[in-house]
C-alpha cells in the first residue's frame, strides 16, 4: 500500500516504485525479524544496494554492526547507506560540545559515546541521551528525572514504544523509556530533541547518501506513524509493509521487473 498524503490506487502504487531512484528502508518488521534479516529482504537489497539505504530508528547497534550482518549475506553497502536512530542521537551529542552527558543506552553505544569524545557523567549531566536501555533501573530514572528537572537538556534516540520479535512478541523501546521519564517531570518541547522518524533527520541523511531528491524517493517501513507520516511530510512517497516481510518483497520484485 503507497501512501502520501492520501490513499494511492494499485496503479499509482506501482508507477511510483517503478520510477524510484532510491529507495529507504525501515530494519524491523521491515527487513528483519529480531534482527535476523528476511530472506527475500536481502535478495532485494543484493539487486538494489546502490540505491538503496537503511534508515532505522535501532538504537542498540552500530553501523557497523548493520554492515558486518549484511556483509554475511552479500550485501556490500557503504557506511553512509545505513543511517541509525542511536548513532545519529550520539552524534547530536556529541556536537554539543563539552557538555556533559548522562548516556541511557546498551554498553555497546555508551562505547561508541566514548569514542565520540562524549564526557559520560551519572550526576550533574548538562544533557541527556536516551537510547533502547534494556538495563533501564529505577536508578537510572532517577537520575534522568533529576537532571532533566535541573535544566538537561533531552535528546531520544526515537520515539517508538515497541518493536516485533521473531517469536511474536514485543520488545519494549525508547519511547517506553521516554513515558516513564515525562510521567515523572514536565520536559518542554524546547529541551527536547527526537532523532529518530517521523523527525525528518534520518530520512533527510538517507536521501542525501543516495544522492536524491525527496520526490525520487521511496520509503519503505512497516509503521504508518513513523514510516509513512514522517515520509509524507518531506514530500516523499512511502509504501507501507503491510504483509508478511516476505511477500511483500516477492511482490515488490515482480512490480519492479516490469519497469
Amino acid at each position: 500500500m503507497l501512501h502520501k498524503t492520501r490513499p494511492h490506487s494499485i496503479h499509482q502504487a506501482w508507477s511510483a516504485l517503478k520510477t524510484a531512484k532510491g529507495f529507504l528502508l525501515d530494519w524491523d518488521g521491515c527487513c528483519a525479524i529480531g534482527n535476523r534479516i528476511v530472506p527475500e529482504a536481502a535478495d532485494f537489497l543484493r539487486q538494489h544496494q546502490n540505491r538503496t539505504a537503511i534508515v532505522s530508528n535501532n538504537s542498540t547497534h552500530t553501523v557497523g554492526d548493520f554492515l558486518s550482518l549484511l556483509a554475511d549475506e552479500g550485501i556490500d553497502m557503504r557506511e553512509d547507506q545505513v543511517v541509525l536512530a542511536g548513532v545519529e542521537a550520539l552524534n547530536q551529542a556529541a556536537l554539543s560540545g563539552s557538555e556533559p552527558a548522562l548516556v541511557l543506552g546498551d554498553p555497546r553505544m555508551r562505547a561508541l559515546a566514548r569514542s565520540l569524545g562524549i564526557e559520560m557523567v551519572q550526576q550533574d549531566a548538562g544533557l541527556v541521551v536516551l537510547l533502547r536501555d534494556t538495563r533501564f533501573s529505577y536508578r537510572r530514572l532517577e537520575r534522568a528525572v533529576n537532571a532533566i528537572r535541573n535544566g538537561a537538556r533531552l535528546i531520544v534516540a526515537n520515539p517508538d514504544t515497541t518493536h516485533p520479535t521473531g517469536q511474536g512478541r514485543l520488545m519494549p523501546e525508547t519511547g517506553a523509556l521516554l513515558a516513564a521519564i515525562r510521567a515523572c517531570v514536565d520536559v518542554p518541547s524546547g529541551a527536547m530533541d527526537v532523532i529518530g522518524k517521523p523527525s525528518p533527520h534520518l530520512f533527510r541523511k538517507g536521501c542525501k547518501a543516495l544522492g536524491t531528491e525527496h520526490a525520487d524517493t521511496v520509503m519503505i517501513g512497516d509503521n504508518p506513524l513513523t514510516d509513512v507520516r514522517g515520509a509524507s511530510a518531506l514530500g516523499m512517497r512511502a509504501c507501507l509493509v503491510d504483509s508478511p516481510p516476505g511477500d511483500f518483497f516477492r511482490r515488490l520484485d515482480q512490480i519492479l521487473k516490469t519497469a
